[in-house]
């Protein structure tokens, strides 16, 4: 599975995440083996985090928080079909030099990962950051699609094209 964030500082993260998938579908494996039947199993689960990441003169020092709401389908023979991941939170930063200056980013999205063609779909508010007077600072929303090594995208996606420099850019629109 791909990374469903496309931030360096979003790595970790998204390795517990897919060790969390795994979890899920081995639990799925052994419910619907036990079970006869082949019910989707649901799990819920939540993520702190926290880092650095350098900005050149300052750094931005960042905190967030993700909830996690995973639905794995399965064929009756209890072939994992799909995942459907609800990803909701929010993240705050601050530059190091002048912690004042602060900005919070929210998110609500579903990560669809299909096993027959091996493909991601992430669609919805991947993240957005406004700020008072300024509007829109950055947002990834819409639709991508990973299918292999080809990826389509669809809709503004500062962050998967910018990575940590939208995080960066936006710091520094809203300094005094």
């Amino acid at each position: 599975m791909k990374p469903i964030c496309h931030t360096l500082r979003m790595m970790e993260v998204a390795m517990r995440f897919s060790a969390l998938c795994a979890l899920v579908f081995c639990v799925g494996l052994t419910v619907a083996a036990a079970a006869g039947a082949v019910p989707p199993v649901h799990h819920t689960d939540s993520e702190d985090y926290s880092g650095t990441s350098s900005c050149g003169a300052f750094d931005d020092v960042f905190v967030g928080h993700l909830d996690v709401n995973v639905t794995s389908t399965f064929d009756k023979a209890g072939n994992p079909v799909k995942d459907i991941v609800h990803i909701s939170g929010w993240e705050t930063n601050s530059r190091s030099d002048m912690p004042s200056v602060t900005m919070t980013a929210h998110r609500s999205f579903n990560v669809i990962y299909t096993y027959a063609t091996d493909s991601e779909r992430d669609v919805g508010n991947i993240f957005t950051q406004t700020a008072p007077g300024e509007g829109v600072l950055f947002h990834d929303v819409g639709f991508i699609m990973f299918d292999g090594d080809t990826f389509t995208v669809h809709g503004p996606h500062d962050i998967f094209d910018q990575g940590d420099a939208a995080f960066c850019n936006a710091l520094i629109a809203i300094t005094p």
